[in-house]
């Protein structure tokens, strides 16, 4: 074994020792579980055939100051649809009624709560057979049964250094939020690979559209994924577990992965503590800022929603001419929500260029000439192109974004986020005005989220 490699494993010692649960802790949550399963059994209605515990804390691969509890409330498979989400709701909140319980969603409501600071989710499904899927829940209970029967203790805490390892570059999590690593996927990566460092060995040798798969796949059905990683549920091979997550959490893995495996280092599992301070006062002039109320909402509803008006502004504006180097939405989901966007230029240039074919190409050139109407037609010299020449009314992103949200407002049905555009909005490049903690915790939240490597 070489110096790296006692390195990783004095690391994952370490990690450990601050990451497996005490056992206070797990007869804590043993206590927990107990309690609030004896409450759903409670409620007695006949459609519901069985509770179970599931998640990490079922599965053995928890993490001391991080975990919740998940409870599958499994339903007679008969049961309609709407019977079957009213049902669900019901059980939850009488279950936890002495703990505020709330709404969440996913591809469903479901409640949650906190008992003792412990977040509680009680979760409906159906109660099928393998493969006959009536809900995205529905293999839930399948997934806990499956890892309980395949990871032991060491593969536990492998799984275990890996969560640690996502957390701490922020790529953790497949809530819409995040859009990174679910605590499942990386029991998936590990049972597949064997251990934390064999998991980074094949991420830092990552290539386009890579296949992770525990078993033989039709290729036929790897045809239909379109995703950057591909990652077959061991449990249903029509189901690819790379499609929540998103490129960008793609890349910081496959970077921090490589970074790591060449100079280990106890600090990839530290939250950076640097100030972005002196980053933010240099790069003022580069954001722009869109800071608006919201209507409060379940947070899985709003941050789909911001992060769908995120793009669509951003491909508008991209559209338009502006360079995006990087865009973020932040909200404290409660009263407000800010989209920032870090732009190479704020103003364009006068003349907006527009590429046309070569000038050979008889039948595309008069199709461009005739788009193009009265434009300055001229012919660019190096490659014997044609190219027109457009005088551009706006050049200030500020006005660009404004039509582009006042369009939104103005349409026949606006939804979601437009409808709080609608009740107002301020648009502002970040040396404008003086920030105040919300927006520039936002900032500096988005810096963070690109500033992972600690070297």
């Amino acid at each position: 074994m070489n110096r790296i490699d006692d390195t990783i494993d004095n690391i994952t010692l370490k990690i450990l020792d601050s990451s497996c649960p005490s056992k206070s802790k797990e007869n804590k949550l043993d206590k927990i579980s107990i309690k609030i399963k004896n409450e759903i059994n409670n409620y007695k209605d006949k459609r519901i055939l069985e509770v179970i515990v599931g998640g990490s804390f079922a599965k053995g691969t928890w993490l001391e100051n991080d975990t919740d509890i998940d409870f599958f409330v499994m339903i007679e498979s008969t049961v309609e649809r709407k019977e079957f989400e009213e049902l669900g709701k019901s059980v939850g909140f009488y279950a936890l009624k002495k703990y505020k319980p709330y709404l969440r969603y996913s591809e469903h409501p479901y409640v949650e709560g906190q008992v003792n600071r412990i977040r509680i989710n009680i979760v409906p499904c159906y109660k099928v057979e393998k493969n006959r899927w009536k809900s995205a829940a529905d293999r839930s209970p399948f997934h806990t049964i499956f890892m309980q029967s395949k990871l032991d203790d060491f593969l536990k805490n492998q799984v275990r250094v890996l969560k640690k390892f996502l957390k701490s570059i922020g790529i953790y999590g497949s809530q819409i939020s995040v859009s990174g690593f679910s605590g499942y996927v990386t029991e998936v990566l590990v049972l597949k690979y064997g251990s934390f460092r064999n998991v980074l060995q094949i991420f830092a040798d990552y290539k386009p559209k890579y296949v992770i798969s525990s078993a033989s796949v039709n290729p036929k059905t790897i045809e239909k994924f379109d995703s950057p990683i591909i990652i077959i549920d061991p449990i249903d091979s029509n189901r690819n577990l790379g499609a929540a997550i998103s490129s960008e959490c793609l890349a910081k893995f496959v970077l921090a992965s490589r970074l790591f495996l060449k100079h280990p280092s106890i600090e990839f599992f530290k939250k950076s503590s640097k100030s972005t301070k002196d980053i933010v006062c240099s790069i003022k002039s580069n954001l722009l800022i869109i800071e608006f109320k919201i209507q409060k909402r379940s947070p899985d509803i709003l941050w789909g929603q911001l992060k769908r008006k995120l793009i669509s502004i951003s491909k508008q504006l991209q559209n338009s001419g502006f360079k995006i180097i990087k865009k973020n939405c932040f909200t404290d989901e409660q009263e407000r929500a800010v989209f920032i966007f870090m732009i190479e230029f704020t103003n364009l240039s006068k003349i907006n260029l527009n590429l046309g074919p070569e000038i050979f190409r008889k039948s595309e050139t008069n199709s461009f000439i005739k788009k193009r109407g009265k434009t300055s037609l001229l012919i660019w010299p190096d490659n014997m192109r044609i190219v027109s020449l457009e005088e551009r009314k706006e050049t200030a992103i500020k006005a660009h974004v404004t039509q582009i949200i006042e369009k939104d407002i103005e349409s026949s049905n606006p939804t979601g986020v437009t409808l709080d555009l609608r009740d107002g909005y301020s648009v502002y490049l970040g040396n404008e005005r003086k920030l105040d903690m919300f927006v520039s915790s936002a900032i500096d939240f988005m810096i963070r989220d690109g500033e992972f490597i600690k070297l």
